[in-house]
């Protein structure tokens, strides 16, 4: 039997002002027929997971394309169809007994809020009722009803910060390949309530609130309930009305059993939504918290969070640091390609006065201007070493290192995903020889911790402002926790159970 391997992966924010086109998803991943399985063997995706697990079930692959753009705005419109064509027209030209799409599930296009279920239904549509179809999504999914209609299987990552895009891709595939070889008869349900939940508070370690579901979630299947359960916190920087977080359960041919344990899973998150709401401060009192610290101390820049659509570009921390003086070690990433092409026009060594900063989205701060020198200039090229981009190469393009006193300023061209700290390292600056260093993502830091690290949150306003409340929500329609203090659960739909 003989399984299509696609992928198209993108989370999007629509309060990002980015548009993303084709160059987005080339300086990643954007391969086709033949170039795929190079790209993705041996790697920790979602794609390979499967890929291994559908060949230990014997079942021959057939490989369509791959496509990953990282985060961003919204993704051009035509980009977008035309890639959901190629992965139709490519699953068409032979015959195959099932699909395995690896999906973020939050991709937001031009004229489109719900491309992934639009892909998934195009493929019902050309190929019927008859092949089943699988896919892995991003913790942070949008799923919809037109997804949980149209797929047989849909199963999540398990963890945040993500660390097991491998292991869902496989997952997702030995329930296909369970299908195909006729042990199961996969259903699948959606059960959304009208909330959205901060990302700031969302970690599945310790006793987070999001690890008890998790735990639930885990117990659901070893007891039998169901064979995959999955939570969706969502991504929650989309305008859009049809928003909200879910539940989605897998189970073999008993859709009722299926849409039960779907709403356990997202009651499960309701009822501790109150928790998922951390403090942050402002720019000066975090580095003035970090610096009444004894030991190192990792900002986070959360209203910045590239990962979660944002461009990187913002100085308000640079600004914050510059204001403080710090007489140790100190360095912070601002994206910048003006500032990263004027510091190689001036060579190493030389002396200048620079703006830096909200060259890409100035709606939220200024930029910052301060006498630099710069220090070294960088290719912007590193590897992923862990999370769900491991062992895939990134790239930041030109990318300088200013000094301004004992601050260092990495100044890439381009915004790359946050895992750990590769993008300091590729610039040459080691942060654990810095009493500060900021982060511009509200949880992936978290992985840099250790017994001599702490962290600080910065908030306030950007694209991926932790709090969602103080967000001026134009689609979304009131009331909805957290602009709206509910004492209910409103739920979204009344998803089929038969």
């Amino acid at each position: 039997m003989r399984v299509a391997l696609a992928s198209f992966e993108f989370e999007g924010n629509t309060l990002s002002s980015q548009i993303n086109r084709r160059d987005t998803f080339s300086r990643k991943v954007l391969v086709e027929g033949d170039g795929v399985l190079p790209a993705v063997e041996g790697r920790d995706l979602a794609v390979t997971g499967a890929l291994e697990a559908l060949r230990k079930e014997g079942l021959e692959i057939v490989p369509i394309l791959v496509a990953h753009g990282g985060s961003g705005g919204v993704v051009e419109g035509a980009f977008y169809r035309e890639t959901l064509d190629r992965i139709v027209a490519g699953i068409l030209k032979q015959p195959v007994d099932g699909i395995f799409l690896a999906l973020h599930g939050a991709m937001i296009c031009e004229g489109e809020t719900d491309p992934e279920g639009a892909l998934i239904a195009a493929l019902r549509a050309a190929l019927g009722p008859g092949i089943p179809i699988a896919a892995s999504l991003d913790l942070h999914a949008h799923v919809t009803p037109r997804m949980a209609d149209n797929a047989d299987i849909l199963v999540g990552y398990e963890t945040y910060p993500h660390v097991d895009a491998h292991g869902t891709g496989r997952r997702a595939a030995e329930l296909l390949a369970g299908a195909l070889h006729g042990r199961i008869r996969p259903v699948t349900r959606l059960r959304r309530i009208d909330a959205l939940l901060p990302v700031v508070g969302g970690s599945t370690n310790g006793d987070a609130p999001m690890a008890q579901v998790r735990e639930l979630a885990r117990r659901i299947e070893a007891d039998g309930r169901a064979l995959a359960a999955s939570y969706f916190p969502v991504q929650p920087w989309l305008d859009i009305d049809d928003l909200g977080i879910a539940g989605v359960a897998v189970t073999d041919a008993d859709p009722a059993a299926a849409t039960a344990v779907a709403e356990e899973i997202v009651l499960a998150m309701w009822d501790r939504r109150r928790a998922f709401e951390l403090a942050c401060l402002s720019p000066d009192e975090a580095v003035r918290e970090a610096l009444d610290r004894p030991a190192r101390v990792l900002i986070s820049d959360a209203p910045d969070c590239v990962g979660g659509g944002a461009p990187g570009d913002a100085p308000a921390v640079l600004a914050a640091l510059l204001r403080a003086g710090p007489d140790a070690e100190s360095a912070v990433l601002v994206v910048d390609p003006a500032a990263a092409a004027e510091a190689f026009d001036l060579g190493i060594g030389k002396t200048a006065r620079m703006r830096i900063g909200s060259s890409l989205d100035p709606r939220f701060h200024p930029p910052v201007e301060t006498e630099v020198v710069v220090e070294s200039l960088h290719d912007g090229h590193f590897t992923y070493t862990g999370g769900i981009s491991a062992g895939t190469p990134g790239q930041m393009g030109p990318t300088a290192v200013l000094r301004a006193g004992r601050l260092r300023i990495v100044v890439p061209t381009y915004a790359t995903y946050e895992y750990g700290d590769e993008q300091y390292r590729a610039a040459g600056v080691d942060i654990r020889d810095c009493k500060i260093a900021v982060l511009k993502n509200p949880m992936n830091f978290r992985t840099l911790l250790d017994a001599d690290t702490s962290w600080v949150m910065v908030g306030g306003a950007g694209p991926t402002a932790p709090d969602l409340a103080s967000i001026a929500w134009q689609v979304k329609k009131r009331p909805f926790w957290p602009c709206d203090d509910q004492q209910q659960p409103v739920f979204m739909e009344n998803h089929r159970d038969a």
